[in-house]
């Protein structure tokens, strides 16, 4: 399970997403859409550690 709780991005002026609130559960499919820019690719690298959100907090099997 993946869980996100107000989790906010921004560069500089950009506000990429802020409050996102959701939960990924296991055996379900998922799909990101959005224009270029939007903010997809950063979401994804949230959700593998790899940057720090601005605001929120993601859960990845019980761990921060």
């Amino acid at each position: 399970m993946i869980a996100v709780s107000n989790l906010g991005m921004q560069f500089g002026k950009r506000v990429l997403f802020q409050d996102v609130n959701l939960k990924f559960t296991q055996g379900n499919c998922y799909g990101i859409i959005g224009a270029n820019g939007a903010g997809k690719s950063t979401f994804l690298k949230l959700i593998m550690c790899e940057e720090t959100p601005n605001e929120g907090d993601i859960i990845v099997n019980g761990t921060h």
